[in-house]
C-alpha cells in the first residue's frame, strides 16, 4: 500500500487521480503531515544507505527481478474508490525477499518505485514517502523473519511461520504507515480511509506470498515455478473489474450532471 499511487497489490494513496497529482504540493499539507512524511523519507534514506553497503551487486538475477518489479509497478490498477489501487509488484518483492534476502528486496522496491516515478511523474514527496514506507516495512519484516527462523530453511514449520509473520508485518506496516499519513493529511480515520479493509489486506498478503512461494519452488525446479506465476495474469485481469465499475459510475454521474445542467439552462 502506498501514499501516492502505491500496498502493494492493493494500495492506499495520499492523493490519487492525474489532475489531483499535478496540483498536489507539499505546501498544502499540515505541519504534522509534513513532519511525518519527511521523517519517513529520512528513515528510508538511512535504510537505503545500509542497503547499499550490504547488497551483492554482482548477481545478475537481482537486476532481472528489479526490472520485472519495475514493469509491474507501472501497471497498477485503480480500485473501487479514489484512494485505492492495486499492483502486482508485490509478487516481485516477495520473490526477492526469499531468493536474495531483505536487503535485495529493498533494492527491488527502490528501483521499481524510481521507474514508476519517472513514468507517472508523481510529486516528489509522495513517491519518496512511498519508497520510505516500503523500505521500512521490508526492514521490519526481515527482522521478524530472522528472529523466528534463525537462519533455518523456510520449508520447515518454523520457516513457514516465519514467512507468514514476515509477510503479515510487511502488509500491516505498509498499510499502517499510509493510514497515518492519510489521517494527518486528510483527517480521515483508518475506517474512513479503508487502509485496513479486509480485501485490501488480503490481496496484498496473497500476492506477496505468491512471490515468496514461487521463490521456494524456484530453488528446486524453475520450470515448475512458472505454473505459480500463471495465476498472476488472471488476478491482474480480475482486478481490472473494480476500476471499470468505477469508471462506469463516474460516467453515469457525469451524464446525470450534464442532463441537470441542460435542464436548468432551458
Amino acid at each position: 500500500m502506498v501514499a501516492g499511487p502505491p500496498p502493494a497489490l492493493a494500495r492506499q494513496t495520499l492523493l490519487i487521480g492525474k489532475c489531483e497529482y499535478k496540483r498536489a504540493t507539499v505546501k498544502n499539507l499540515s505541519s504534522s503531515a509534513k513532519a511525518y512524511i519527511l521523517g519517513t523519507i529520512l528513515v528510508g534514506l538511512v535504510l537505503i544507505g545500509w542497503m547499499v553497503r550490504g547488497l551483492d551487486w554482482t548477481d545478475p538475477g537481482l537486476y532481472l527481478v528489479a526490472a520485472l518489479g519495475a514493469v509491474a509497478q507501472t501497471l497498477k490498477l485503480e480500485g473501487p474508490n479514489a484512494r485505492t489501487n492495486y499492483s502486482i509488484a508485490l509478487f516481485a518483492y516477495g520473490f526477492a525477499f526469499i531468493t536474495f534476502g531483505p536487503v535485495a528486496a529493498m533494492f527491488v522496491v527502490v528501483v521499481a518505485h524510481l521507474v514508476e516515478w519517472a513514468w507517472h511523474k508523481y510529486p516528489w514527496y509522495i513517491q519518496c514517502f512511498n519508497i520510505g514506507n516500503h523500505v521500512v516495512s521490508i526492514f521490519l519484516a526481515g527482522l521478524a523473519f530472522e528472529m523466528i527462523t534463525h537462519g533455518t530453511q523456510v520449508l520447515d514449520l518454523i520457516g513457514a511461520v516465519g514467512l507468514a509473520v514476515a509477510n503479515l508485518i510487511f502488509v500491516l506496516g505498509n498499510h499502517f504507515l499510509v493510514g497515518i499519513v492519510v489521517r494527518l493529511a486528510r483527517g480521515q480515520s483508518f475506517a474512513e480511509s479503508g487502509v485496513f479493509g479486509f480485501l485490501t489486506l488480503f490481496l496484498d498478503f496473497s500476492v506477496l506470498s505468491m512471490g515468496a512461494i514461487t521463490a521456494l519452488v524456484w530453488r528446486f525446479n524453475p520450470f515448475v515455478s512458472i505454473l505459480n506465476i500463471l495465476p498472476l495474469y488472471l488476478l491482474y485481469n480480475a482486478l481490472r473489474v473494480p476500476a471499470l465499475l468505477r469508471q462506469l459510475q463516474e460516467m453515469k454521474r457525469n451524464s446525470t450532471h450534464m442532463r441537470l445542467n441542460t435542464t436548468s439552462g432551458n
